[in-house]
């Protein structure tokens, strides 16, 4: 199915809280806010619940691409790219031509594919989980007051698929130009990046989003080292 409702939300986070570890699907709700009066909040996939449940993490303290250059000028609020259910929410602008919707296989230099690190949910340890490495990320944006830019698909109220949404199962959302991603803008200029996936989404994908013929797991291509 294509993914439903796509487009970035901008907003500034004001804080976040965590599910449960008797949640099956757990996510890290982040509550930002945007031009509304009301606060938002993006679901964020910290686990699956597959037989892998790890998830692949790549994230960036220095981020430099182009996307940024359609993002910094726009105001908060939700910006729809790209649709397929004919505008069932209303809350979207439509001043949105020059965004555009963010593919981690298509992409060129997006990301450093072999930076990856396949990482489960919440394990004893430090530094070594999905909530380890993103809660020092959350709390520096949240503390220093950054502008954040969350791609993934609106419910209304909120955003969520913010993370790979191709090489999925086909009864799952599918398509091209439909990844999730945070993007972190800071007053100093620098921009701050994380892109996540689940393990067990396969590359690479055809027009559809779907997976080819003979694609492997990202799990067994960062094993295997394979490049994108």
């Amino acid at each position: 199915m294509p993914v439903p409702h796509y487009g970035v939300w901008v907003g500034k986070p004001t804080r976040y809280t965590v599910d449960g570890p008797n949640d099956p699907t757990p996510h890290i709700q982040l509550f930002f806010t945007d031009d509304s009066s009301r606060e938002r909040r993006a679901a964020i996939n910290v686990k699956s619940n597959g037989a892998e449940s790890r998830l692949v993490f790549w994230s960036s303290d220095n981020f430099t691409h182009s996307i940024t250059d359609s993002l910094s000028n726009l105001d908060p609020g939700f910006y729809l790219v790209q649709d397929f259910h004919h505008y069932r929410y209303r809350h979207h602008h439509s001043e949105q031509a020059d965004i555009h919707g963010v593919d981690l296989y298509r992409m060129k230099d997006l990301l450093d594919f072999k930076s990856a690190l396949v990482l489960p949910h919440d394990i004893p340890g430090r530094d070594n989980d999905i909530l380890d490495k993103m809660r020092p990320i959350l709390d520096n944006a949240i503390d220093k007051s950054a502008t954040i830019y969350i791609f993934g698909s609106s419910f209304g109220s909120g955003i969520h698929n913010v993370h790979m949404n191709q090489g999925s199962l086909p009864r799952f959302d599918n398509g091209v130009y439909s990844d999730g991603a945070l993007l972190f803008q800071f007053n100093d200029e620098h921009w701050e990046a994380v892109f996540l996936a689940f393990a067990s989404q396969r590359l690479p994908t055809d027009d559809q989003g779907l997976a080819e013929p003979g694609s492997k797991t990202l799990l067994k291509m960062l094993q295997q080292g394979s490049r994108l």
